[in-house]
C-alpha cells in the first residue's frame, strides 16, 4: 500500500513540478519523498523508477504525438534505430533509472540517521 501511495506522490509531483524547474528536479522529488517516508530499499527503488519513468515516458510520447513523430524519426535516423517509438521507451528507462536511484539514495540517507532497534532474544 505504501508503494502505491509513494508512487502516486512521486509521479504527481514530478508531473507538476518538473516542467517548472530543471530535469533533475524529478530526482530531487524522489529523494525527498523516500527520505520522508520509511521503506525498504527495493520498495523505494521501484516507487522512484515507476513514478519518474512513467511520467517521462508519457511526456515523451505526448511530445511525439504533438509533432507527428517528425522529430523522433529524425533522431532515430541519426542514432540508427529502426523504430522511433524506441526513443520514447529509452527516455522512460533513463528517467526511471535516475528516479529509482534517487529514491534509493533517499532511503539510504535516512537509514544513516536512524538507530536500529535492539531485538530481544525472545522476540
Amino acid at each position: 500500500m505504501k508503494l502505491i501511495i509513494r508512487l502516486i506522490i512521486i509521479g504527481a509531483l514530478t508531473y507538476f513540478i518538473s516542467p517548472l524547474f530543471f530535469w533533475w528536479s524529478a530526482m530531487f522529488i524522489a529523494f525527498i519523498v523516500c527520505y520522508i517516508s520509511p521503506s525498504s530499499s527495493l520498495n523505494a527503488f521501484v516507487a522512484g523508477f515507476l513514478g519518474v519513468g512513467l511520467v517521462w515516458m508519457g511526456h515523451a510520447w505526448n511530445l511525439d504525438v504533438l509533432n507527428e513523430s517528425k522529430f523522433s524519426t529524425q533522431i532515430a535516423e541519426i542514432m540508427q534505430v529502426n523504430d522511433p517509438i524506441l526513443l520514447v521507451f529509452a527516455t522512460g528507462l533513463i528517467g526511471g533509472l535516475a528516479g529509482g536511484f534517487a529514491a534509493l539514495s533517499g532511503t539510504s540517507f535516512r537509514q544513516l540517521f536512524i538507530k536500529p532497534k535492539k531485538r530481544s532474544l525472545y522476540s
